[in-house]
């Protein structure tokens, strides 16, 4: 389809949605599937329903256009789909497995914050205030769903605190020291 005008951007980036939230709603599924983590479980099939709300919302805001909904592979979500597969498939320890876990399902979370960022802006220089208002309730979906998976991924229960090295530590003591010497320093000048 040519894109010749803001309508046909905004309509191609929504298709591009549609398509990106159904990949999601499967890719998900499998992750929650293959987690040991309870809570990671939970936010993974938590963020399944809110992508079949988002799909409502997408299918709504083409009826307001009173177009046909035009879904188009998204081959950003498939590379992202793809990677992590090749990822999850090379982990071996349940660890490191729900960290990277995390760690796709954060890339998925992106990607989409990216993609409803700019609808929303287009439905906006649209005039289309509705549609706007829709977005914007998806895309703070997504940032509630990337900050919870940013919350697990420090928890013990993703992975747990490697085992200090006590030769970092001391190191880790003297920068904090010569930082704080640095900063007296340069008060002092003041």
């Amino acid at each position: 389809m040519a894109i010749a005008s803001l309508k046909d951007l905004y309509l191609d980036e929504l298709g591009d949605l549609y398509d990106a939230e159904t990949q999601i709603i499967r890719h998900l599924a499998r992750l929650a599937e293959q987690t040991r983590s309870p809570d990671l479980r939970e936010a993974l099939i938590k963020h399944c329903q809110e992508s079949r709300l988002h799909l409502e919302r997408l299918e709504l805001i083409f009826t307001h256009w009173s177009e046909r909904l035009r879904s188009r592979p998204c081959a950003a979500l498939t590379g992202i789909v793809q990677e992590s597969d090749d990822r999850l498939n090379q982990v071996t320890s349940d660890d490191a497995r729900n960290a990277a876990i995390v760690g796709v399902a954060q890339r998925i979370e992106h990607y989409e914050m990216a993609a409803y960022g700019c609808a929303r802006a287009y439905a906006r220089r649209l005039n289309r205030a509705d549609e706007a208002r829709l977005l914007q309730e998806t895309l703070d979906d997504e940032m509630r769903a990337d900050r919870r998976l940013t919350e697990i991924a420090f928890t013990n229960d993703v992975a747990p605190d490697p085992e200090p090295d006590p030769e970092h530590a001391i190191a880790h003591e003297d920068d904090a020291h010569a930082n704080l010497i640095g900063s007296d320093a340069s008060r002092t000048r003041l």
